[in-house]
């Protein structure tokens, strides 16, 4: 195999007929779990990605070649000039990002030294940031175009162990205090890296739907186990479309497997808004059953298509969630509000 490093040395991605190439980053931070939350979003993006150590960076280059270099603050016995002089002492000729408080001197001299000594420095990613930042910071790379020219195979992707079930945290609007965990999936290609689940997610009608929806079952209910043998029970809901739920022998295999102290806290799933809006019924006969078996039905992604749902009197479910792109102007479009202040007196009705 021959391997083409001009790709580091423009940049870009790299096109040979129809097959492109994703650039490689490779994430340098002395702490684990902020080289995995970059890493993370980087995936997201678009890119392969690599993480290491300061002490790491010289093999990394020797054996990943990436094509963007993320550099973290590191610590006071590993400055940020010592690592991009390491840079361009091993001819690196990628791009490099610095990241780090936003209002930091350092990161800013830090930045003006990488350019001096003839690197290809980004714009410096001051933290916090925010999404728009970090396209910005990337333009040279972005937009990738989307790394899979067909589906993921939830066959072989189940097979081979690419799926995991990652957990976003929910929050209390009142307290501001996590009061749970969402699992969403990604598949995790061992040539793609993360892969959308537009990619991949079967039809409610499709053989492979079921298998798909017992890996997600399962394997949240062992991490609740693992939440609860170490004393910090989560409450945690995952998200099955509606006609799925119309299989009353699909709920009992979720039931059986729920641990103890799941059952007493409660467990919720939640389905999309356009599923409960065109079937009415069949929403409350689900809730019927799910709340018999101690589980809650949760309506996701409201919009002005769920403004009927949020002004019945009897609505059988425990949580009502306004889609983000719904919310977004609310404060100035009349249906949005109308829609927003009406789930909200939804909620706080005692019998809703």
């Amino acid at each position: 195999m021959i391997e083409d490093h001009g790709l580091a040395q423009r940049g870009q991605l790299v096109q040979f007929g129809r097959r492109q190439i994703p650039p490689r980053a490779c994430v340098v931070e002395n702490k684990p779990h902020v080289r995995t939350f970059l890493a993370d979003i980087l995936d997201e993006l678009g890119f392969i990605t690599r993480e290491c150590s300061a002490i790491d960076i010289k093999p990394a280059l020797a054996e990943f070649w990436p094509d963007l270099i993320v550099l973290g603050p590191l610590n006071r016995d590993v400055d940020v000039p010592a690592q991009l002089r390491v840079l361009k002492a091993n001819g690196f000729r990628g791009r490099i990002m610095l990241f780090g408080g936003r209002s930091s001197a350092t990161l800013m001299a830090s930045h003006e030294f990488g350019e001096q000594i003839g690197l290809a420095m980004l714009p410096p990613l001051g933290t916090p940031f925010r999404d728009g930042d970090l396209r910005d910071n990337l333009s040279t790379f972005l937009p990738i175009p989307s790394q899979t020219s067909m589906p993921v195979d939830v066959d072989q992707a189940l097979t081979n162990g690419w799926f995991e079930l990652w957990y976003q945290p929910k929050i209390s609007p009142r307290s501001l205090q996590p009061r749970g965990a969402e699992a969403v999936i990604r598949v995790r290609h061992p040539t793609w890296g993360v892969v959308s689940p537009a990619y991949y997610i079967p039809a409610a009608n499709d053989p492979y739907y079921h298998a798909l929806s017992q890996f997600v079952i399962m394997r949240a209910m062992g991490d609740c186990r693992q939440f609860s043998a170490a004393n910090n029970p989560v409450d945690v809901s995952i998200h099955l479309p509606l006609p799925a739920l119309a299989d009353t022998q699909f709920i009992d295999r979720i039931v059986q497997c729920l641990p103890e102290g799941i059952r007493e806290s409660g467990f919720l799933i939640e389905v999309e808004c356009e599923d409960v809006v065109h079937d009415l019924d069949f929403m409350r006969k689900v809730a019927s059953q799910l709340a018999f078996r101690n589980i809650g039905l949760s309506i996701d992604n409201v919009s002005a298509e769920g403004a009927s749902l949020a002004g019945r009197r009897e609505l059988p479910v425990v949580e009502m969630k306004v889609g983000r792109k719904f919310v977004r102007g609310c404060a100035t479009d009349r249906i949005k509000h109308a829609v927003c202040a009406e789930v909200v007196a939804t909620a706080r009705r005692p019998h809703a």
